[in-house]
Order: structure tokens, then sequence, then C-alpha cells
């Protein structure tokens, strides 16, 4: 996706650095099918390839097209950003194995929960393979870290977050879509991200039943909970006060959140899952729209200082939240400084910078 491609193109712009990226040609992600578009005047090789079970990211691989890579490239460093018991880790070790046995090799993981893997041993094995071909693991935060080590990981890591493109998220003026939105004139709260229980829109849409001012809320997002949310809504008598959208693509997030007054992520922990980062959190701070997000997970390190926590599941307090960024203009003001500050931690440069310092060391070493 375009606004995630950004980090490896600003590490190809260094002087010393030769960069290919191989990525799918298709990608099936928050219920719509994601196709791979070339960007004009970029520093790295984009290779786009197709590939099997698009969608599942522990399942995808490649049909063909990349083992070339490996012979003829012969990369000094392999960055696989994926999980180490995926299919594809498994194909990208074996081509290393073969074609360049002496590159140094990184994984990406975003681990959350120590929960068991599906389908049997495979992704056990898989990942041991995995682990002892990598120098350097990049957890997407400590907590990661620590179930990487659970799991039998041993070497160096050094946690690595989501980003954000701030030459897409940035503050904007929406007044026209807000009008054709039928936005205009209330205060918009607004969720982006699928329409699951795990999600918490359910407590999002009861927290807006006990406000007592004028608001619109703003869903957008696909999900199979989406019917039951509409019922509650319903039952609710906000029919009339909630905006629906479904998916867009990624680059056009920030139009919908720049009509958002308060974005929120109400995710709440089941027992197999667990918020890992909440990068819409930043994409919020980016577009200067103070965020409010529930406890679960990743999300209150995300935030820090930058905007609101309250208990996952608990509608009252939410709407304690969202009625305080409503009411208090000073509040709401602080929040969108904060969260600025808070977001050139998340920058695709910022990321992008650190790592080309670990590939150094790296080759240093």
């Amino acid at each position: 996706m375009k606004p995630y491609r950004r980090k490896f193109n600003l590490i190809a712009a260094k002087p010393d650095v030769t960069m290919r990226v191989i990525t799918p040609n298709r990608w099936y992600e928050s219920f719509q099918m994601i196709n791979f578009e070339p960007e004009p005047d970029i520093h790295c090789e984009e290779i786009p390839c197709p590939i099997r079970f698009s969608g599942y990211g522990s399942r995808f691989f490649y049909k063909r097209g990349i083992s070339q890579h490996f012979k003829e490239f012969q990369p000094d460093i392999i960055h696989l950003e994926e999980e180490a018991w995926s299919l594809n880790a498994w194909q990208t070790v074996r081509l290393k194995r073969r074609y360049c046995p002496d590159s140094q090799f990184i994984f990406r993981t975003s681990l959350s929960i120590p929960s068991k893997q599906r389908f049997g041993h495979l992704p056990v094995w898989i990942e041991k393979q995995v682990f002892q071909e990598t120098d350097i693991a990049f957890p997407l935060s400590e907590n990661a870290g620590k179930i990487l080590k659970q799991r039998g990981y041993l070497g160096t890591q050094i946690p690595f977050p989501n980003g954000v493109d701030i030459s897409l998220f940035q503050k904007q003026d929406a007044c026209q879509l807000k009008q054709s939105l039928g936005l205009s004139d209330c205060f918009v709260i607004g969720y982006v991200g699928r329409l699951l229980h795990m999600k918490g829109v359910d407590t999002l849409i009861e927290a807006t039943a006990e406000l007592e001012f004028p608001f619109k809320l703003l869903l957008l997002g696909s999900g199979e909970d989406k019917s039951k949310f509409q019922e509650l809504a319903i039952q609710h008598n906000l029919t009339d006060k909630i905006v629906w959208i479904d998916p867009v693509p990624p680059e056009e997030v920030p139009n919908y959140i720049n009509c958002m007054d308060t974005l929120v992520l109400p995710s709440r922990t089941t027992p197999g899952w667990v918020e890992f980062f909440g990068r819409v959190l930043i994409e919020g701070m980016a577009c200067e729209v103070p965020v409010i997000g529930s406890d679960s997970g990743e999300i209150p390190q995300v935030i820090d200082d930058a905007g609101l926590v309250f208990p996952e599941g608990n509608a009252d307090v939410l709407a304690e939240k969202i009625t305080q960024i409503a009411n208090n203009p000073s509040l709401y003001q602080s929040l969108q400084e904060r969260g600025l500050v808070r977001v050139q931690n998340f920058t695709w440069e910022t990321i992008a910078e650190r790592t080309y310092e670990v590939y150094q060391q790296l080759l240093a070493n």
C-alpha cells in the first residue's frame, strides 16, 4: 500500500544503498483488494510478484519470480517484513541458504500475545529455522520483543514501531467532504478500522448514546459485525447520527480523518487478540485530530500524553472523554499540539533513518 512503502524508498535514497523491494502484486486487506501501483520517481526498485493465499499473513507465499533476485542481486541484507513462522519466511530462508548464505538477515514481528500458532507443528518448525538465520529481529514493540524471547529467539532485537506518511496524513481542508456527508455544524466523532467485536465499535456506539450535545459518528470500514452494530444503533435511536462509509484506498483515508473532531480507537482484548499497535492513532495525530483510545494492548504506549485513554469496554468513561474534548477548547488545542510532537517518533523519515543506521551497524560488524 502506498502510504506504507515510503520507509524503503527513503532508505534507498541514501547514496550508498541499492535496494530491491519484492511485494505482492495484489493483496486483500480490510475487506478490499489492493492492487500494486508503481510510484513515479522512486529510489528503490519495486518488483510486484503473484502470490497464493492473499490476505493471510502466515500462509501467503510467492508463486514465482523471486528466486532470481536472490541469485543475481546477491543482497548484503535481506529484510523480511513478515512473521518468522510464515510460509513466506520459510520461502525466504530457503532462497537465502541456496543463493546468498552470507547475506545478513532481519525479520519483523508484530506479536501481541503469546498464543499457539495454527496449522499444527509446521509454523513452530519454520520459526526455529528462521531464528537460526536471523542476525537482528525488529519487534513492533517492547512487549512483542518479550514474547519473541518466550518463543525461543535469543538474538539481537531492536523495537521498531509502525510509521505514518506525513506527506499524506496531515491537516487539510475537508469542508466539501464534510458537507457532502452531512457532517457540518456538529461535533464529529470518528472511527477507522474493521467493524468487528474485538475493535470495540459497540462500546463507541453506546458511549455516543450518552452524549448531550450535537454530534455525528463517522464510521469508516467494514466487517462481519457491521449488521450487529447497525442493530445496536437502532436500539439507541442513533440511526440519523451515524454515517457509515465502506473501506476506501489507504491514500484516501486522510480525507475522512480530517472530517473528524476526535478519533476513537475503542479496542477490547479477547482470548486470542489484543491491539498490537493502533496505527490509526498516529494517523489521527498527524492530521491534528485529538485521539482517544482504550487501554487495550499497546494503545496507551502509542498515545502516551498526546491523547486520552479509557478502560476498554467502559462506555460511560468513553462518553466522558469525548465530552471533555468537545467542551474544552484549550484541551482540544493542547491535544492537537501534543499529537504533532508525538507523531515525530513515528514518521517514516524517523523510522527510515533508524533502520539505515542499523543496516550500517550490521554490515560493519
